[in-house]
């Protein structure tokens, strides 16, 4: 009895690969990446401590009675620490939320490179041709 070539052709092995399973493992790449930069920098925890003061730093010490000097030191250690805090938290949201733009636009326009080329090589290699 005769068995059945099973083979499949060299050419669509190389076009399953070339449009189905390289894209997908460049799209894995992307989400390692996404995922690790969303680790570097918590955009959750960030946003919810926005307005909290820098590293905690903050003024413990009790006041006896009303110390206008006092008061006006411990609001000034506060204001600081508030705005400090929020401008390094703001400043990091920003930056990661750039690296994860950049990050997508560099995926898109990989991947539209990537699975155009084929089509622009030949036509490429048509237009050398035709100009001989």
């Amino acid at each position: 009895m005769p068995t059945k070539n099973t083979l499949t052709p060299i050419s669509v092995l190389f076009l399953k690969w070339y449009y189905l399973e390289a894209p997908a493992s460049v799209v894995r790449g992307y989400f390692a990446y996404a995922t690790a930069i969303a680790e570097i920098v918590p955009f959750v925890f960030l946003l919810r401590t926005l307005l909290l003061p820098w590293k905690n730093i903050a003024d413990r010490t009790r006041m006896r009675g009303i110390d206008l000097g006092r008061i006006v030191e411990k609001l000034s250690l506060g204001l600081l620490a508030c705005g400090v805090g929020f401008v390094v938290r703001l400043l990091t949201i920003v930056m990661g939320l750039f690296l994860q733009i950049l990050l997508v636009t560099l995926l898109i326009a990989y991947l539209v490179i990537w699975i155009t080329f084929p089509v622009l090589l030949i036509m490429g290699i048509g237009f050398i041709f035709q100009a001989l």
